[in-house]
């Protein structure tokens, strides 16, 4: 299995590409859960399409799920939602990112 990794952005600037990688992108062809995430649509709590899953991101030192990477409904952009901020609804097939408001 493959990783593509890199290190996590801060406060005080991007991120950079230097020493350990703290997160390593997995992308459907290179695992089995990440092949059933993969094109999975997410939604906000109220049922409005955020878009599709592209990859997970796992932190490479725990090996554990941080980030899903997800495609945006229209296609021009990338955006990475927490892990712990979604759930998985099985009814209707799909992620759901939930805010506490």
């Amino acid at each position: 299995m493959s990783f593509h990794t890199f290190n996590g952005g801060s406060h005080q600037g991007p991120a950079r590409i230097v020493g350990a990688r703290r997160f390593s992108c997995v992308v459907a062809r290179d695992s089995a859960a990440t092949e059933l995430l993969h094109g999975c649509p997410v939604v906000t709590a109220s049922g409005a399409t955020i878009g599709k899953v592209k990859s997970i991101l796992l932190d490479s030192k725990t090996r554990q799920l941080r980030y899903v990477m997800l495609t945006t409904q229209h296609g021009n952009a990338s955006v990475a939602i927490p892990w712990h901020a979604l759930y998985f609804d099985s009814a209707l097939v799909r992620l759901v990112f939930y805010t506490y408001s």
